[in-house]
């Protein structure tokens, strides 16, 4: 490669979809989609472990109740 030429990837870089992309490129559109896909098939779901304090579950279950008995049919 003679010094100063841009080296020529098969691959366009990501960078280079997401700008072909904003510009409704579909082709690019579709890769980026397709890469998404691709990757979030690899990322292992979350536990099911709840990210609230025992503090917050409190107050959610205290609020789930008051609504809960503001739902009721009551001729209030």
């Amino acid at each position: 490669m003679v010094s100063g030429e841009k080296s020529v990837s098969a691959k366009p870089s990501s960078q280079q979809l997401v700008n072909r992309s904003a510009k409704a490129d579909w082709r690019a559109i579709k890769i980026l989609l397709d890469i998404l896909r691709e990757i979030e098939g690899r990322v292992e779901p979350e536990a099911a472990e709840s990210s609230f304090s025992a503090a917050d579950e409190k107050v959610i279950e205290q609020m789930k109740a008051r609504l809960g008995a503001n739902t009721g049919d009551s001729d209030a």
